[in-house]
């Protein structure tokens, strides 16, 4: 963090490290690249891991170091087996705000970057109101995609339910926003090829809030694509001005994703079953600093050093370099090897090549004496 100063746009996301041995703490997400390994939440900008928390099971709330409070539930009646967790707010006075395991993530991963003032991009998988709210409250702003469950308003989630039916839903590009009572939070609805729902406490929806994007024309002829078929006519590709809020999150949203997608040109590929230190190690920390120390080359402000454009050439520089300084301090391998601590103590042994009693009891032949038969 002291070379690599982070932008304003951050992205949290999970990956994979891809381990397919016996571990308690392996999980699998079908639809990634490894679907089987270690899952590490990580904040990232460009394709920097700027910060990052390991995923264990058997964690209260899934993830190392992330210390939160308890606090029991308000709620009437039995209480939930779901522990509720209480994050303080450092320096507001905000309410106490209880987020559930994976909106934890968001508040530690962001409590860990340098004091200053960022705009979160984040999935369904993490996104609420309460989460939003508070990350406001802290001077974040915050961007995402919504569940139908994440407590978006419910005219919302009955639009999304109408989605594909042909009198109910919505033109192609159409834009409906409805802020909370509160108007901290902006929900917004979205027809893109499928309505899409949205979270922000930095867009408006509204209409001069639209940037040019190229689009294709899909090819889907089921009923619900007849909007989009009738909006683009007989042309394959036009230029439209979409949601700013939906071309940010598209622009912003991969940062985890670029890294791991670095990561994948040089991977290890030997397969690792035994040792999950050798997955932590070898295909993901390693490879971490690898491509960290390649983004901050590439995008130094001022460096003294001519920039590498392609990271096979920076990965062989790295080793090139580290073979020039340390090299000299290693010792080249012994020319012999008598397996035998005395050959290291007699010069003529060194030179004479000695088979060794095998295991069956046959001495050496090349020593100068004849074998001697037992009767």
């Amino acid at each position: 963090m002291q070379i690599f100063q982070p932008g304003s746009h951050l992205a949290v996301d999970e990956c994979m490290i891809r381990y397919t041995g016996k571990s308690d703490d392996t999980t699998v997400i079908k639809g990634k690249p490894d679907p089987v390994g270690f899952k590490i939440w990580v904040i990232a900008q460009y394709g920097f891991f700027i910060r990052w928390i390991w995923h264990v099971k058997e964690k209260p709330h899934g993830a190392v170091g992330v210390e939160i409070s308890t606090q029991k539930s308000l709620s009437q009646g039995r209480p939930s087996k779901r522990r509720k967790v209480t994050v303080e707010a450092p320096d507001t006075k905000d309410e106490p705000f209880a987020p559930n395991s994976t909106q934890a993530i968001v508040i530690a991963l962001t409590n860990m970057l340098p004091k200053a003032t960022y705009h979160i991009f984040m999935d369904n998988l993490f996104s609420s109101s309460p989460l939003f709210r508070n990350l406001r409250n802290h001077g974040l702003g915050a961007t995402g995609t919504a569940r139908t469950n994440s407590g978006i308003h419910q005219e919302l989630v009955q639009d999304r339910k109408d989605d594909g039916k042909v009198k109910k839903m919505y033109e192609f590009n159409t834009v409906k926003t409805i802020p909370t009572p509160d108007n901290q939070v902006n929900q917004i609805a979205w027809k893109d090829n499928k309505l899409v729902l949205f979270l922000t406490t930095v867009f408006t929806g509204a209409d001069d809030e639209r940037v040019l994007r190229q689009r294709k024309k899909p090819s889907s002829k089921k009923s619900e694509a007849k909007p989009i078929r009738r909006f683009f006519g007989d042309e394959a590709i036009k230029m439209i001005n979409i949601p700013t809020v939906a071309a940010k999150y598209n622009d912003q949203m991969n940062h985890v994703d670029r890294g791991d997608q670095l990561r994948s040109y040089y991977k290890y590929d030997h397969p690792l079953r035994r040792g999950a230190w050798q997955a932590l190690a070898w295909t993901f920390l390693l490879d971490v600093a690898l491509v960290n120390s390649y983004i901050t080359q590439l995008h130094a402000p001022q460096p003294n050093w001519k920039r590498y454009t392609n990271q096979r050439e920076w990965r062989e520089c790295i080793y090139n370099e580290l073979f020039n300084a340390y090299g000299h301090d290693s010792q080249a391998r012994q020319r012999y090897r008598a397996g035998d601590e005395r050959d290291l103590r007699e010069p003529e042994l060194q030179r004479e090549h000695i088979n060794r009693v095998s295991a069956g009891g046959d001495e050496g032949k090349s020593s100068g004496m004849e074998p001697t038969y037992g009767g």
